[in-house]
């Protein structure tokens, strides 16, 4: 889910709903919990803005925070998959 939020776009909470996972999508609640898991370690941060009609509409990006998360764990898997060969 932070690999989805890292775009150049914030993602909504459809676009999350939309992730698959052995061919079974994330249900609402368990998309809730994890950007709410997200959200309190700061990896991700809301974006508030207003439809044409006055409602809010909350999208997701990663922070500078998650960003470093994100790089962390490639790196960590590379090792891991180098490690895996040699």
């Amino acid at each position: 889910m932070l690999q989805l939020a890292d775009s150049n776009k914030p993602k909504h909470f459809n676009d999350f709903t939309d992730i698959s996972i052995k061919g079974r999508k994330l249900s609402s609640a368990t998309v809730t919990k994890r950007l709410d898991r997200l959200l309190a370690a700061k990896v991700i941060e809301e974006v508030v803005t207003r439809s044409k009609t006055g409602r809010r509409v909350i999208a997701y990006r990663t922070t500078e925070k998650g960003k470093r998360a994100i790089k962390l764990a490639k790196e960590l898997g590379g090792v891991l998959a180098d490690s895996k060969t040699g």
